[in-house]
């Protein structure tokens, strides 16, 4: 009976979630399964949405169950295919229980580091963003004003010559009055 680590898809349209389990590759996507393992919520950001226990998945994993793609990535993020090598190279006797798990922290520690370092640059970036779009919309808010002060002072200045104008037309048409001695 071959067997897989697959997902099986609940929750609501368009909202899904996933039970992480271990069935039958002859059984359907969400019929019969052998045992569940987990769930994963890809709401949630990295591995947060991931809840998994690992010793069962590792347990299945030696007796023959064969992650799906989906899956072989989601035990990746989680470390549990790292301890599968790791679990794997004792049994070789190519190191100590004690290397490998000194080996699995250190893969821990770096992998939290790396995570840590990826939201700050988020954040940061949606930082950036914000101060750029704020400086964008004030720089045309600016921009406006500027454009309506100028065509306030060119009107100004238009009736202000528009008077002289009609100022010197007034004087030049009106008659010259007699010289009174």
């Amino acid at each position: 009976m071959p067997l897989k680590i697959r997902l099986q898809r609940q929750g609501k349209k368009k909202q899904p979630f996933y039970h992480i389990v271990v069935a039958d590759s002859r059984s359907p996507r969400d019929g019969r399964y052998i045992e569940r393992l987990g769930t994963y919520d890809p709401k949630f950001e990295h591995n947060d949405g991931v809840v998994i226990n690992s010793e069962k998945t590792l347990e299945w994993m030696e007796k023959g169950a064969t992650p799906t793609d989906t899956c072989r990535n989601l035990l990746s993020d989680k470390g549990i295919m790292f301890k599968k090598h790791l679990h794997r190279g004792v049994k070789k006797g190519l190191f100590t229980m004690e290397d490998a798990n000194a080996k699995y922290v250190k893969w821990e520690g770096e992998k939290m580091k790396l995570v840590s370092e990826h939201k700050e640059k988020k954040e940061s970036a949606h930082k950036d963003a914000y101060k750029q779009r704020f400086e964008a919309e004030k720089a045309v808010r600016d921009a406006k004003a500027k454009a309506i002060s100028d065509k306030r002072a060119a009107a100004e200045a238009a009736t202000v010559e528009s008077v002289k104008e009609a100022i010197n037309e007034a004087e030049a048409a009106a008659p010259e009055a007699p010289a009174t001695e």
